[in-house]
């Protein structure tokens, strides 16, 4: 007896340091998530646009537009390709006829109805609350942004040399004057920033490209997010909308 209490003891410790490590590796996990900066890259080149997302070293494809065209679906090959296909019919059709059942099950329950809550009145100390949580969580997402490794060349053309000129002219006039309010509010690092003219000639002699990397430090929004939650708690804001 005693054999058997000291093998399901240790057999229950070797579990608990199991979900410890466990514990430990997602905080360790949640922690560099919050503390190394997020990214995206974005680049615009030929009229496709690709999107890459990760941390700062590692990057995966996470959009492209316009998409490839999907592969057509492949036909099983031998005995085990039509024996996986058969199963996995098999398994939606399962799916199907449970989803069907549980639909008609809560069709036939009776809907209890209940008393609608009485929400609390928007006041004014309310709306502060809520505009000055606002300009916190928008401030600390500008502030913690960064948008890096930006690289612009972009060919201004047009059929009649005149106008593409003209053109030419009111990109450089309003082109720079909106980027230095964009740099007051968002850090920008510009790598290569070129607006060339592009008319007088039948094809195109500038390849248009435009590609930047945006980062953020999660931690700074989710500090923020959750003081202005707590506001709204202590101010009883949520009470409003819930």
């Amino acid at each position: 007896m005693m054999a058997v209490l000291g093998a399901l003891g240790w057999l229950l410790l070797t579990l608990l340091k199991i979900v410890g490590i466990l514990l430990l590796i997602v905080l360790v996990l949640l922690a560099l998530a919050l503390l190394c900066p997020f990214c995206a890259d974005f680049c615009w080149e030929n009229g496709v646009v690709t999107i890459r997302a990760g941390v700062p070293g590692i990057t995966l494809p996470v959009f492209r537009w316009p998409a490839p065209p999907p592969a057509g679906p492949e036909e099983p090959k031998g005995f085990f390709g039509k024996l996986k296909a058969k199963l996995r019919a098999s398994r939606a059709e399962r799916r199907r006829k449970k989803a069907a059942e549980r639909a008609a099950k809560e069709a036939k329950k009776p809907k209890k109805e209940t008393p609608p809550r009485k929400k609390a009145k928007l006041t004014l100390n309310i709306l502060v609350t809520i505009l000055r949580g606002a300009g916190r969580l928008t401030k600390a997402v500008f502030g913690s942004l960064r948008v890096t490794k930006i690289r612009v060349c972009l060919g201004v053309r047009g059929e009649d040399p005149a106008e593409a000129a003209r053109a030419y002219g009111r990109l450089n006039a309003w082109l720079y004057p909106s980027l230095g309010v964009i740099d007051r509010f968002v850090y920008l690092d510009f790598e290569e920033l070129r607006i060339l003219p592009d008319f007088g000639s039948a094809e195109p002699t500038v390849a248009d490209r435009v590609s930047f990397r945006l980062s953020a430090r999660l931690l700074f929004i989710v500090a923020a997010a959750v003081r202005v939650l707590y506001e709204f708690w202590r101010e009883k804001v949520l009470d409003v909308f819930l």
